[in-house]
């Protein structure tokens, strides 16, 4: 009988152990760093538990969420957008967000989460829906960056804090994307050979402008050979005007004081040559004669002739 109760005793005190554990698991709360605990009383908030250990009342308050305040990357489901020119398109995105309103975030909203996607993918299609397919697939920082600050304006509701807005993909039918890759062959042949008749072009300009400079240069050199041969001659032409001058300053000078007799020479020189001929007979007068002996050689010959003549008369 003894055993018995003792037997009763020890898994009474064993189950006090165990609803003692239960209360005191209950009470204490530990809150991880980059996380805050809800707590309600009685279904009702009453406060926000930040990171530690925190003792709560059990049965009366409880702890009946734990949200996570950290940055959370959230991928977007593929969704099928119409561009302007009405052409179908696919664009996965990314969400990056965070939550900086716990009592808006849990309280204010049944899910938060779910109506920023919606809001998101909502603004997207909009944005789209007023841009050309080039611009779509162009522009992907553009829509970035507007998609983003419509979301920040449209989730300040929710609690939540939308950090950045990624676009992963966008994808066409594959109709279209050969459709645009004949188009981007057919440019990209366009330009190359508008840069090839623009080297052409530019070779034939080269080409025009050597031979211009070419021809340029040669007659500049053509101009100075001239220019140089018509100095040589001037100055040629000048050195024998100034021999001829130098040559006449110096015969007037010379007839200055001899003017007399070199007029009579040059008529000895006429009669001589004209006396030269067997046939010529030439008879002067006696006042040419005696002028002829003012010149000092032919008056030597007249005397020596006169003396000669008078020897022989003897």
């Amino acid at each position: 009988m003894e055993i018995l109760s003792s037997f009763v005793w020890l898994i009474v005190a064993i189950i006090v152990i165990i609803v003692l554990f239960i209360i005191l698991s209950r009470c204490l709360a530990i809150i991880h760093t980059g996380e805050v605990g809800i707590v309600e009383r009685l279904g009702k908030y009453t406060q926000t538990l930040q990171p530690g250990l925190h003792v709560v009342a059990p049965f009366i308050y409880r702890i009946t969420q734990v949200v996570n305040m950290k940055q959370i990357p959230l991928k977007v489901e593929e969704q099928e957008v119409i561009t302007k020119d009405n052409v179908v398109v696919r664009i996965s995105e990314t969400i990056k967000y965070h939550i900086t309103d716990v009592h808006a975030y849990v309280y204010e909203n049944k899910d938060s989460v779910l109506s920023m996607i919606q809001d998101t993918r909502a603004n997207l299609r909009g944005i789209i829906g007023n841009m050309d397919l080039n611009d779509v697939l162009n522009g992907t920082e553009a829509i970035n960056s507007t998609l983003f600050t419509q979301i920040a304006e449209t989730t300040a509701g929710y609690g939540l804090n939308v950090d950045r807005v990624n676009i992963d993909s966008i994808q066409v039918d594959q109709t279209i994307q050969e459709s645009m890759n004949k188009l981007l062959r057919a440019s990209r042949e366009k330009e190359a050979n508008i840069m090839e008749a623009e080297g052409h072009k530019q070779a034939a300009i080269a080409k025009a402008e050597g031979e211009k400079q070419a021809t340029i240069l040669e007659a500049e050199a053509n101009k100075q050979t001239q220019i140089l041969e018509a100095q040589g001659r001037a100055e040629s032409q000048r050195l024998v005007a100034e021999s001829i001058k130098d040559q006449i300053k110096s015969i007037n000078t010379g007839l200055v004081d001899n003017g007399d007799l070199y007029l009579q020479y040059r008529n000895v020189e006429a009669l001589s040559d004209l006396a030269k001929g067997d046939s010529n007979t030439v008879i002067l007068p006696s006042s040419a004669v005696d002028s002829l002996g003012s010149i000092p050689a032919v008056g030597a010959l007249l005397k020596k002739g006169a003396d000669t003549k008078k020897t022989t008369d003897k």
